[in-house]
């Protein structure tokens, strides 16, 4: 993780990111903690009070996880019975409101004692003892911009450190009456929850202030900086540690103790190195902790320090993002920007959200709906590419984009499970690439989905994939026949990334064994969502209601931009012996959905034609050709009778009847489809005697098959009609 980070570090400052260092004393506390602020004056007495709002962003001082100020985690303030008789009470009112709350409150804190016992590791003779060698470091800060951190402390001591005459007692009485005197005068849910938290809940911590003004009040984050300025400076220089820099390979002062830690979103507090004491390494090697790699002090700070700027709450979706992992509920933070562009979104290129990709217009054209939804991510490349060319001086083509993603592996171990650093040409053209692949689809192929906000479904397109949505993507396992899905292990970052960057490989190299080996698994894991799906909208739109139709749709994109990887465009495999081989099963499906239109009234059973042979033939293709060549007969004769009968389905058509409408239609398809599948069949029997059957060869045909012949002129009208009259409302 040290050398991903020294590069980040590095690309970071060519972007021009202010990065400010940080001690590693100076920690973010815990999180979700209800905390009041305790503000004290120069004697050391409480002068008021009031709750930290919730999504404040504090900080303390911390000799690892011991020792903390400003922030003063505390145990509750009342004893005991007290404690009991609100755990009672709650159990009680299980519902119960602010004002209830009060109410209890009040009489707990007015008739409860104040816990005399074990006054926490806050108060401990050992804690002040840390507090006033602390205040040795940072009184070098008083009249200066951070002078309110050196007065807090002082006035902490002076309240609670026997030695200077303090109390703790006195102090958390004083706490008390603050807290109570809260509840009383300000009747709002902030003070309920953090009166809950200090008296009885033990989960409520102090922020102890100094009351006045300050240049810079302790809640203002710019005050970190002087305040670890100081901090290193106060470290001795007989007691550092130089050496050479594993990473860097200068003469330095290296880290003696821990590592620095960067608090990173999604993966949570992370140390940089870490090797405890107990771990295997110590044994094999006798050195644990820093010694077991040498990394220059200043060296760890920067690189946690470009961490936390990077992942900064404003650059969310700008520089970095969580990425769903591999794992079910896995999440890691996906971080990616542009050396002297940090405000170009080169996130949003390689893992936009799928809700932001979702159907959203109320189009009739299906092509226009893919394009939409393609060109929105084209457009997305074009304004990156925008910017970058716009803030670099020379050939922008050569500025490197690094990317890295990071998983919490547990919770004291993070690593790194993707780093690289394509240039913007590799970017530009791989996405270029991507989205000719997410085009390498039949044109005219359309499924029926609900687009949000309407109650009609829309003949909608293959829609567009982000690169690394291809992970959760990845996970669905689709069973029973295409109807039910199970969550499973999907594809790692850098098996999605690798398939976005490498060109095409017609070769034999790794990068075509990459899509092979993508191709297998999507096969594996979803021919059954898209054979079901193709089967279902021939036999009726109330059958296709089982199958998750946009799922079957970005599938449809995967093996488009599989086979374009392959080098099999949409002009080469649609000529080709698989893909008419789906077709024709395709249309022996809609021409026996005639049949029984016609002849069954409308009765359709659980598998029609094409779909009884469609398994065969993706292993033994020929077999199947003879064997729906041998079931054909009935239906070609049933064909070209009611060819001779022709205004049997116009008057099912012209009828009122919704079911007789469909009727018609299915037939006038049928017929239509009846003739062109002669021409189809030419040649296909001593193709596919000598074929070879391999997974491109099953994902053209599973292409062919539901993508089935083009539509008619006029046709569009019985589908539109089908999908929007005759059950058309979605669920």
């Amino acid at each position: 993780m040290l050398n991903e980070l020294l590069t980040v570090e590095r690309g970071a400052r060519q972007a021009g990111v202010e990065i400010t260092t940080v001690h590693p004393d100076i920690q973010a506390p815990a999180k979700r903690i209800s905390t009041l602020r305790v503000s004290l004056n120069e004697n050391g007495d409480n002068t008021n009070a009031a709750p930290v709002p919730e999504d404040a962003e504090l900080w303390t001082l911390r000799n690892h996880n011991k020792n903390s100020f400003p922030f003063v985690q505390v145990n509750p303030l009342l004893d005991e019975v007290a404690v009991r008789t609100w755990q009672t009470w709650t159990r009680d009112h299980p519902r119960w409101k602010p004002h209830e709350a009060r109410a209890q409150l009040l009489q707990l804190a007015e008739q409860g004692a104040l816990r005399r016992e074990e006054l926490g590791e806050w108060a401990t003779k050992p804690v002040m003892a840390a507090l006033r060698r602390r205040l040795a470091q940072v009184v070098v800060l008083e009249g200066t911009e951070a002078a309110a951190l050196p007065s807090a402390l002082r006035r902490f001591l002076l309240a609670c450190d026997s030695n200077a005459g303090g109390d703790p007692l006195t102090f958390l009485k004083a706490v008390r009456a603050q807290v109570v005197a809260g509840l009383r005068t300000a009747a709002t849910d902030a003070w309920t929850r953090c009166s809950v938290a200090l008296l009885v809940g033990g989960k409520g911590a102090l922020w102890v202030d100094a009351d006045g003004k300050w240049p810079r009040s302790l809640t203002d984050k710019r005050i970190i900086a002087p305040v670890s300025r100081a901090l290193t400076a106060s470290e001795s220089s007989q007691d550092a540690v130089t050496g050479l820099c594993g990473l860097t390979g200068q003469q330095t002062q290296l880290v003696s103790d821990t590592f620095p830690r960067a608090d990173l979103p999604i993966i949570g507090p992370t140390i940089l190195f870490s090797r405890f004491q107990g771990d295997p390494p110590k044994e094999r090697y006798g050195r644990c902790g820093s010694e077991t790699m040498p990394v220059g002090e200043n060296l760890a700070l920067r690189l946690a320090a470009a961490a936390k700027a990077l992942t900064a709450p404003e650059h969310k979706g700008i520089t970095w993002r969580a990425l769903p992992g591999e794992a079910p509920k896995q999440n890691d933070l996906l971080l990616a920007f542009v050396e002297a562009a940090p405000d170009a979104p080169a996130v949003g290129m390689l893992a936009q959200g799928d809700d932001e990709e979702d159907y959203s217009e109320e189009v009739s054209d299906a092509v226009a709906a893919a394009s939409d939804s393609i060109a929105a991510f084209e457009k997305r490349c074009e304004r990156l590419i925008g910017a970058i060319r716009g803030k670099v001086t020379g050939d922008f083509r050569l500025t490197p984009v690094h990317v890295a993603v990071f998983r919490k592996v547990d919770p004291a171990n993070r690593k790194v499970v993707f780093a690289g650093a394509p240039t913007v040409a590799d970017l530009y053209d791989a996405s270029v690439n991507w989205a000719a692949g997410e085009r390498n689809v039949p044109p005219w192929l359309t499924l029926p989905v609900l687009p949000k906000g309407k109650r009609k479904p829309w003949p909608m397109a293959p829609p567009h994939i982000a690169p690394l949505g291809l992970i959760p993507f990845s996970k669905q396992l689709f069973l029973r026949r295409g109807t039910e899905r199970q969550e499973v292990v999907g594809m790692p970052a850098a098996e999605a990334l690798g398939l976005f960057l490498e060109p095409a490989d017609l070769q034999g190299g790794p990068a075509r064994r990459r899509v092979q080996r993508i191709l297998r698994m999507v096969l594996a894991r979803r021919e059954a969502l898209v054979s079901g799906t193709a089967h279902a909208q021939r036999r009726g739109f109330d059958s296709l209601k089982d199958f998750d139709r946009r799922e079957a749709l970005r599938t449809v994109t995967m093996l488009g931009l599989l086979t374009y990887k392959l080098g099999r465009s949409k002009e080469v495999y649609m000529s080709d012996t698989a893909f008419k081989l789906g077709q024709l099963l395709a249309a022996a499906d809609i021409v026996h959905a005639g049949y029984c239109a016609d002849v069954r009234s409308g009765a359709v059973p659980p598998s029609l034609l094409g779909n009884q042979v469609f398994t065969m033939a993706q292993t033994a293709p020929a077999e199947a050709l003879a064997a729906l060549c041998r079931r054909w007969k009935p239906y070609d004769g049933w064909a070209k009778k009611a060819a001779r009968e022709r205004d049997r389905a116009d008057r099912l058509v012209a009828s009122k009847d919704a079911k007789e409408q469909r009727r018609g239609w299915d037939i006038r398809k049928a017929l239509r489809h009846a003739r062109e599948m002669g021409p189809l069949a030419e040649g296909l029997g001593p193709a596919l005697a000598g074929c070879e059957v391999n997974d491109t060869f099953r994902a053209e045909l599973l292409l062919g098959y539901i993508a089935g012949l083009p539509k008619a002129q006029g046709e569009n009208a019985g589908d539109t009609n089908e999908t929007t009259n005759t059950g058309g409302e979605e669920d």
